[in-house]
């Protein structure tokens, strides 16, 4: 009866607006916009980078990681988008720059809060990747976003769990593990993921990736969404997110067979994927 009750709590919140969701960060707005309108310039970009510390430091670190490290160190903005370049900079700077999203102070939401971030991060690479070997080179950075944002129905759920428990509205029981395990499980994110995106007014093939990257059967022509499903599937063999199963054989999914991609392929994916984990930090 918790559950149904710590349910029923947050799809009313959700509904209602009584509680504050998450807004897109500020910096990743400004890039995603520029991102999609191809004006996006290196100045522009720098300037943006270096206005905020923290994303200008973790811009840095992820440049000098083990994935993307050259043979020089570099320590300035300037040099990391030489080095990586302009578009890839600025998708790392969108994803980067939403790792606050996933922060709390509850010692029990936390645990989640990292799994998804590092899912998130992950899932955004790997489509990403995806894309670009699979003959969808054009979908590069949208399959970046849509893998970065599939599952933020599931840090809805959790920054409103946070808030009704800041607030004392929730009981001992409704904090409990298993109960927070199986609202993330159901498929309330989904539509949650799906409601917030639009209010954030994110491009319409985003939302419904998020609203539909469960869903079954699934629209196999929807190419972005397939590419996103099959990174999701690829993270949860390796372990990286809320769930582990070794025993998906991604050379034998549909998705697989869709993107045209094969067990070496899919191979190099989980050697990104595995990187992924140490430059999501």
């Amino acid at each position: 009866m918790a559950q149904h009750s710590l349910q029923d709590m947050i799809i009313q919140a959700l509904i209602t607006d009584t509680l504050q969701l998450p807004a897109f960060p500020a910096v990743a707005m400004k890039l995603q916009k520029a991102l999609h309108d191809g004006d996006v310039r290196v100045a522009d970009l720098e300037k943006m980078i270096i206005g905020d510390q923290a994303l200008a430091s973790q811009i840095l670190r992820v440049a000098n990681s083990s994935f993307y490290k050259g043979l020089q160190r570099i320590n300035t903005i300037q040099k990391a988008i030489i080095r990586l370049g302009i578009r890839k900079v600025a998708m790392l700077a969108m994803a980067v720059s939403q790792r606050s999203l996933y922060l709390t102070r509850s010692p029990l939401l936390s645990h989640y809060m990292e799994k998804l971030w590092q899912h998130a991060f992950a899932s955004a690479l790997s489509s990403q990747w995806l894309a670009y070997h699979s003959g969808c080179k054009q979908q590069a950075d949208d399959a970046f976003m849509a893998g970065l944002l599939h599952n933020i129905g599931q840090l809805a759920i959790l920054r409103v769990i946070d808030e009704l428990s800041a607030t004392k509205q929730l009981t001992g029981a409704q904090m409990q593990k298993n109960l927070v395990e199986e609202l993330l499980d159901s498929n309330m994110h989904n539509a949650q993921g799906y409601v917030l995106m639009k209010r954030w007014n994110l491009p319409n093939e985003y939302c419904i990736v998020a609203r539909d990257h469960h869903k079954e059967p699934y629209d196999s022509d929807n190419m972005l969404l397939v590419i996103v499903r099959l990174a999701d599937q690829a993270c949860e063999r390796l372990g990286i997110g809320l769930h582990a199963d070794p025993n998906i054989a991604l050379a034998a999914l549909p998705e697989a067979h869709t993107l045209g991609l094969g067990e070496i392929a899919l191979a190099e994916v989980e050697i990104l994927l595995e990187d992924s984990v140490i430059i999501a930090g």
